[in-house]
């Protein structure tokens, strides 16, 4: 019944794509996918248990965003507008690693909550492969137009979403295949790790630089820095791919990262009030802002499923560190969460109201 179910939603999603003239939908927008994915891996499984009433309702609302977002990007290739929407703009263009990731996120929280799905939700897996693959194409040319002239754009962290996209990636097939395939994870993992360094050292020198300032060139998505990491560390661990050491050392670099983006954060939001005021400085719905949900979602989720990393002694610091995270975490996420789903609502009432804006 539920693959009837889900096979209908996917047709009519399709229909809808190429017949109904779709809202003109962010590329980034895909990051909301991201965020309810792990906010459903990591907190909801965290109160409700795996399988459970409350993770299978926040992954099937999940799967119904996915479906919305995927109508609405197939429809930009209908009426002839991915180019100038999705495309043209080189930095931008990274963003299209949100579908892929968005798109691995989802299948994988289904999987987790409807394993009945799993003849429907493998084709799906092997085309979202496919989807990385065009995905790491379009980011080559990029990465190449980018080279020329990088010392004139104002980089930033979307462009680790390379990095984030094939990581995702392996994590949905181990979840969808099992441990049987580990070469392919191996490779995904390495080649994950070989994309984040280049990325992150585009944007250390692009930091270097003192032509910016904290509070209007530090945008949300430079919190992929510890998220691409935290990623790379969950992939890693399910799929065997370092021992345990070495994930653990994974987990600490994550940690620290998170601590000095989000306390650049911080300071950027309190530079931000100061100069614009609450409303404007910080109140400001943005589809990129999802993506700070799910870099902190997948540094919760890694801790969670990590549990074999840390010492046996619950009196040890990082064991008690880690249920600090466990418990203050799934609050803390909780509240971000439904923040964001408010201002969300808030700018889609908004737009809503005056026609011819663009949906986010």
């Amino acid at each position: 019944m539920l693959i009837i179910l889900f096979g209908i939603g996917l047709l009519l999603a399709c229909v809808l794509a190429w017949t109904v003239r779709m809202p003109e939908i962010p590329t980034a927008s895909a990051a909301s996918v991201m965020a309810c994915a792990i906010f459903t891996q990591g907190v909801v499984i965290h109160f409700a248990g795996k399988g459970s009433i409350g993770a299978q309702i926040a992954a099937g609302l999940t799967l119904l965003l996915w479906l919305g977002l995927l109508a609405a990007y197939l429809g930009s290739v209908r009426d002839r507008s991915f180019r100038s929407r999705h495309w043209d703009e080189p930095v931008g263009r990274f963003a299209i690693g949100t579908w892929v990731a968005g798109t691995s996120s989802a299948l994988t929280a289904a999987h987790v909550n409807f394993p009945e799905l799993h003849p429907v939700l493998v084709p799906l897996g092997i085309l979202n492969a496919g989807l990385l693959i065009f995905y790491l194409f379009a980011a080559s040319l990029a990465a190449g137009e980018i080279a020329g002239q990088w010392r004139n754009l104002k980089l930033h962290g979307v462009i680790l979403l390379t990095a984030v996209a094939i990581q995702s990636v392996s994590l949905m097939l181990h979840e969808l295949f099992g441990a049987k395939e580990y070469m392919v994870y191996r490779v995904l993992v390495l080649l994950g790790i070989l994309f984040y360094l280049a990325a992150a050292a585009l944007l250390v020198l692009r930091y270097a630089r003192k032509d910016w300032t904290l509070a209007d060139d530090w945008p949300e998505t430079n919190c992929i820095l510890y998220g691409a990491v935290a990623i790379t560390g969950a992939a890693a661990l399910k799929s065997s791919v370092f021992p345990d050491g070495v994930l653990l050392g994974i987990w600490i670099f994550a940690l620290l990262l998170l601590l000095l983006v989000e306390s650049a954060e911080i300071v950027r939001g309190v530079l931000r009030v100061r100069q614009y005021g609450w409303a404007e400085g910080i109140g400001v719905y943005a589809p990129a802002q999802w993506s700070r949900l799910f870099t902190l979602g997948m540094f919760y989720f890694f801790t969670q499923q990590g549990g074999r990393l840390f010492p046996e002694n619950a009196q040890h610091g990082l064991s008690v560190l880690r249920e600090w995270i466990l418990v203050g975490g799934a609050w803390m996420l909780s509240v971000l969460f439904f923040a964001e789903v408010v201002l969300w609502a808030f700018r889609l009432v908004i737009n809503s109201s005056a026609p011819g804006k663009q949906v986010r």
